[in-house]
C-alpha cells in the first residue's frame, strides 16, 4: 500500500504543470540563487523529478569547503568529472576538517581553483594533500595573514611545482621571492604583503616573475621596493597589459623605470604620504616616453580636496590614475593644488578635449595671467568640454575671460560645452558669464554652450533663462549632488570629432 501511495503521489507531482517545463530550463534556475549549499540542496527536496535534474547537474556539486567528511563525499560523487573548487579556511571562529581535505586528495587532478585563508598553520596541510600536479588548475589564492607570527616561505613544491595551466594567481603573507617560472598561461596576477612583517620583494625578483608570465593582462602590487636591485638599463615589456595597480607608500618609479608599459593599457598609481611635500612628482619615471599610454592624453580629471588628490589622464591610447592621500595643513590646500597643477603643466597637454576639476581653490593673491590654472587652459588650444564641481567657478570663469587678462588672450578657443556644479546661483555668476561671452565673441572664438546643474536649488532665476541671449544653449538641472570622481566622463565619452557620443 506505501508503494502504491508513493507511487500516486509520484504521478501527481509528474502531472503538475511546474514539471511541464524542459530539464534544461528547470536547471538554469540555480544561476538566479546564491551560492549558499542551503539553497542548492533545497532545491533537491521539492520533489523526485527536481532531485533527479538537479543532482544530474555536475557543476553545481563542485564547491568544496571541506567543514563536514559526509558533504564532501556527497559533493566530490555528485560532480562526476567537473573541476572543484576547494577553499579551505582555518582560523579561530572557522576551520576545515582534515579528514574531509583528506577526501580529496585522489581527486587533486580535478582542482579547478584552490582559494586558502587562514594562517601558517595551513602549510603542512597543503604540502601534504596538493603535491601532485593538476592539470586544471585555473585559479590559486593564497592569504596566510592571520595572525602576527613571522610570514612564513611559500610552498613552491605544491601541485609538484608546475602551474602552467593557472590563470589567476593571488598571494598575501608571503616573504619569500615570487615562486615558478611555468606560469605561461597566466593572465591576473596580485601580490600583497603583511604590514610591518613581510617587506617588498627586490625589483630583480619581480621583474624575473613578469617575464615568465608573458600574457599577464591585469597585475595588482600592493607592495613595491622602495629601492631598486636591478640593472639600469634592464626593461621588461608587458605586451598584454591592459591594467596595473601599485599601491604603495613608497615611489613607484622605483619599478615603473624597469617597464615598458604598452599603448592602451591603464596605469593605477595608489600611493599615501605624510611628509612636507607631495610625492606626485616622485611617483612617476622621469621619462614619460616609457609609459606607452601616455603618449597622447585627450581627457583630464582631477579632484583636488582635503586629504585625497586624484588625477585622472585618458587617451585614445590609454589611461592613467594618481591617487594621493597626505594630511592638509593650514596652508597645504593651496600649496599642493598649486603644485599639482604645476606638475600638469609639464605636461604635453595640447589634445585634450575634456578636463573636469573637483573640489579646487585657487590662491586669491595670484592674479590670472600668472595663476597655475591659467597656464595649463592657455596649453589647451582643443579644449571642447569644462567641467566644474565644488570650484571656485568665479576664478574659472575669470580665466576665461580674455578681458580679465592683461594679453587678452583667449583661453581654450573651441571651448564648447561649460559645465557649472554650483550650489546657488548668486548674481555674479550670471553677470561674469555673460562679459565672458562677450568677450569671447569679440576675439571671435567658438561659442559655448553652458550647462548649469544646480546642487538643490529647485527654480532657475530669470538671470539664467537671460543668458540664451548670450549663449547658443543653456540648459539648468537639478541634482542632489555632485557625481562621483571616478564616474565623471572620460574619453571613452568623446567622438572623433569632440562632440559627446
Amino acid at each position: 500500500m506505501l508503494e502504491v501511495l508513493s507511487l500516486i503521489r509520484s504521478v501527481k507531482n509528474t502531472s503538475a504543470f511546474v514539471n511541464g517545463i524542459p530539464s534544461e530550463v528547470l536547471s538554469l534556475i540555480p544561476d538566479h540563487l546564491s551560492n549558499e549549499d542551503a539553497d542548492i540542496v533545497a532545491l533537491t527536496h521539492v520533489c523526485r523529478s527536481w532531485r533527479e535534474i538537479f543532482i544530474s547537474r555536475s557543476s553545481l556539486w563542485t564547491y568544496l569547503d571541506c567543514l563536514n567528511v559526509d558533504k564532501t563525499s556527497a559533493y566530490i560523487k555528485r560532480s562526476n568529472s567537473s573541476p572543484l573548487d576547494i577553499r579551505l579556511e582555518k582560523s579561530n571562529n572557522r576551520s576545515y576538517d582534515e579528514r574531509a581535505l583528506y577526501r580529496v586528495v585522489p581527486y587533486v587532478d580535478r582542482v579547478g581553483s584552490l582559494t586558502v585563508y587562514g594562517s601558517v598553520d595551513v602549510i603542512p596541510d597543503l604540502r601534504r594533500r596538493f603535491h601532485y600536479r593538476s592539470p586544471l588548475l585555473r585559479e590559486l589564492k593564497l592569504d596566510l595573514t592571520i595572525g602576527r607570527r613571522r610570514a612564513p616561505a611559500f610552498p613552491i613544491d605544491i601541485f609538484n611545482g608546475d602551474l602552467s595551466s593557472l590563470r589567476k594567481l593571488t598571494l598575501a603573507g608571503f616573504v619569500t621571492s615570487v615562486p615558478w617560472r611555468n606560469l605561461v598561461n597566466l593572465t591576473t596576477f596580485k601580490l600583497s604583503r603583511i604590514p610591518g612583517t613581510a617587506g617588498p620583494p627586490f625589483v630583480t625578483e619581480l621583474l624575473d616573475f613578469l617575464e615568465s608570465a608573458p600574457l599577464l593582462s591585469n597585475i595588482e602590487l600592493n607592495s613595491v621596493p622602495a629601492s631598486s636591485n636591478g640593472p639600469p638599463g634592464r626593461v621588461v615589456p608587458i605586451p598584454h597589459l591592459k591594467r596595473l595597480i601599485l599601491s604603495s607608500s613608497y615611489a613607484h618609479s622605483t619599478l615603473l623605470k624597469h617597464l615598458s608599459i604598452p599603448t592602451g593599457a591603464s596605469l593605477v598609481l595608489d600611493f599615501s604620504f605624510y611628509g612636507a611635500d607631495p610625492p606626485i612628482f616622485d611617483c612617476l619615471p622621469p621619462n614619460f616616453s616609457e609609459l606607452g599610454n601616455l603618449s597622447r592624453i585627450t581627457s583630464v580629471n582631477l579632484l583636488l580636496g582635503p586629504g585625497a588628490k586624484y588625477v585622472r589622464f585618458d587617451g585614445p591610447s590609454g589611461k592613467l590614475y594618481l591617487f594621493g592621500t597626505w594630511p592638509d595643513g593650514d596652508d597645504s590646500p593651496r600649496v599642493t593644488q598649486c603644485q599639482t597643477f604645476q606638475f600638469l603643466g609639464g605636461l604635453d597637454l595640447p589634445k585634450v578635449r575634456r578636463l573636469a576639476v573637483t573640489m579646487c581653490t585657487l590662491p586669491p593673491e595670484d592674479t590670472i595671467d600668472k595663476s597655475s590654472i591659467f597656464q595649463i587652459l592657455l596649453s589647451m588650444n582643443d579644449l571642447r568640454i569644462l567641467t566644474l564641481i565644488k570650484c571656485n567657478n568665479l576664478s574659472f570663469i575669470r580665466t576665461l575671460n580674455p578681458r580679465k587678462t592683461d594679453s587678452g588672450t583667449v583661453v581654450c578657443p573651441n571651448l564648447e560645452e561649460l559645465i557649472l556644479y554650483i550650489k546657488k546661483l548668486d548674481w555674479f555668476y550670471t553677470s561674469e558669464l555673460e562679459e565672458m561671452a562677450l568677450a569671447r565673441a569679440e576675439r571671435y572664438a567658438k561659442r559655448s554652450s553652458i550647462t548649469l546643474v544646480s546642487l538643490g536649488e529647485m527654480q532657475p532665476k530669470e538671470e539664467v533663462l537671460a543668458l540664451r541671449l548670450y549663449f547658443p544653449r543653456v540648459e539648468y538641472k537639478v541634482d542632489n549632488r555632485s557625481p562621483e570622481w571616478d564616474a565623471l566622463p572620460g574619453e571613452e565619452d568623446v567622438s572623433d570629432d569632440g562632440s559627446d557620443v
